[in-house]
């Protein structure tokens, strides 16, 4: 049998409607659901025992090394050209084309759309001569039927793909059209309270949210639909540099906007500070005994224990109850929002909160300016919908100042320093973002402090729900002493 030669060819830069969501990246360098769109295809191609190499063509300065790392005229083998602005559409027939390369005797294209999608040569010479007319997507060779393929150069179905990788939990499915979304769960509570929360809204809050409809329950659950919004999540473009500080600004204009005019509701000072306590620590004391449960658990203490300052997990939580004794005192203050230099507040006043406002739950279109957020917490009475009023800022700020939506995508590294110390870092400059986010809160009349020491919180309590990827696991553990060390070097300015 013939050994297969991918040649990936990502020389095609996407056009600027595309380039709205992913920045300056090429179609390879895309990120869909935590994996780059190279690193998808490439990991269906290697399921092929007879691929021998994939070979990555960026532009004219790779030719040289491209042709090197092809084999020789004399040995058998097919080169598979194909084109990086083509997504898989099934997997299943994709394998069989690749099968099918094994066997061919002349050259053939998939085509796509009328367009030829991935193209079969018979040998390196071949393929050789024929690239001139490869890389300006004019070669047509013998047409092979196939749907493997979505053409994602055109704008409508870049678009329909990349939202359509809902990131939902395990016990949730999401399915569609171009019209609608449907979200499925065995867990009919969570489906009925986040189908409840909408009608229990304020009628004047409920422009922000996507309606649902057509609740629905059987003996495997439960589901509700609502309409589909051809419009990215923030952090699908944040995460693509796709975001810039102007852009920024009038999503916190909108957001900022929200929080001001949502509705509130005074309470008893002692309830709104328990209500508090319940959020951020009540809630991280139950997850970490969660997480001491888990096999992993001695190595992230030894680990910390080697490369930080800390013993283990167990002295970060110190060092945040400590910090929060230090930054939560209350001030007796009417105002749920108005604080003291480092924090203090007042608990006396709730307010309806969305309950995970971070950028994958905010869906933005900057050229129409609208902003709708989705996924709620849920409600099943209207008590449920009033939160402390500093929960959706702090959900907020682990996307704008944590970096959340990096560790999702895989876009994060620790490294070891010379000193021996372990070092983290997104791949992002999110220091810019960081403070435009401050700017926001401290003239809204919330403390930047007290913000980041919650995220700290948020951070540490969704570590025993991330253990299928320990690496992102540790991320956060070290992402969030990061926070305390910002927040420790606050209330000392």
């Amino acid at each position: 049998m013939k050994q297969i030669y991918v040649v990936y060819d990502d020389s095609q830069m996407p056009r600027r409607e595309i380039r709205t969501i992913t920045g300056g990246k090429t179609f390879g360098e895309t990120i869909f659901k935590r994996l780059t769109l190279f690193q998808r295809i490439s990991d269906e191609i290697q399921k092929e025992r007879q691929v021998a190499g994939i070979v990555v063509y960026k532009g004219k300065k790779d030719e040289e090394a491209l042709f090197d790392a092809l084999p020789s005229g004399e040995e058998k083998a097919v080169i598979v050209h194909l084109y990086s602005n083509f997504g898989l559409a099934d997997r299943n027939e994709f394998a069989v084309l690749l099968k099918k390369a094994e066997y061919m005797q002349e050259p053939y294209t998939a085509f796509c759309n009328g367009k030829p999608a991935m193209t079969f040569m018979d040998c390196a010479d071949s393929y050789k001569k024929a690239f001139p007319v490869l890389i300006n997507r004019e070669y047509e060779g013998e047409a092979i039927e196939n749907n493997a393929f979505t053409d994602l150069s055109l704008g409508a179905n870049f678009l329909n793909f990349i939202t359509g990788g809902f990131d939902a939990r395990f016990f949730n499915a999401l399915e569609g059209d171009e019209y609608t979304v449907t979200k499925r769960s065995s867990k009919k509570e969570k489906i009925k309270a986040e189908y409840e929360f909408y009608y229990l809204l304020p009628d004047a809050m409920k422009m922000w949210f996507v309606m649902p409809y057509d609740y629905r329950e059987d003996e495997n659950g439960a589901s509700y639909t609502m309409e589909r919004f051809h419009m990215t999540d923030i952090a699908i473009r944040f995460v693509h540099g796709a975001v810039d500080l102007e852009e920024l600004r009038d999503i916190l204009d909108k957001l900022f906007y929200f929080i001001h005019h949502r509705e509130t509701k005074q309470v008893d000072a002692a309830k709104g500070k328990k209500i508090a306590k319940s959020l951020y620590i009540d809630k991280l004391k139950e997850r970490m005994e969660e997480l001491r449960s888990c096999k992993e658990y001695e190595d992230f203490d030894r680990m910390l224990a080697m490369g930080t300052d800390y013993e283990g997990i167990e002295a970060v939580v110190a060092r945040y109850e400590s910090l929060y004794e230090k930054l939560t005192f209350s001030t007796g203050g009417s105002d749920g929002a108005k604080t003291g230099k480092f924090g203090g507040r007042a608990y006396d006043k709730l307010a309806v909160g969305h309950g995970d406002m971070c950028f994958s739950n905010i869906l933005y279109n900057r050229e129409s300016e609208i902003l709708k957020l989705i996924d709620p917490k849920g409600a099943v009475k209207k008590e449920d919908l009033y939160t402390d009023p500093y929960y959706d800022l702090a959900k907020l700020s682990h996307s704008i100042c944590g970096g959340y939506d990096f560790f999702n995508s895989g876009l994060y590294e620790i490294s070891i320093k010379r000193d021996l110390k372990l070092e983290l870092a997104v791949d992002a400059d999110i220091m810019p973002f960081a403070e435009i986010f401050r700017e926001y809160l401290e003239k809204n009349g919330f403390s930047y402090p007290l913000v980041r020491l919650y995220e700290a919180s948020l951070f540490l309590s969704m570590l025993p729900y991330h253990m299928d990827q320990p690496g992102k696991v540790f991320g956060f553990l070290l992402n969030a002493v990061k926070i305390l060390d910002e927040v420790d070097l606050c209330t000392k300015d």
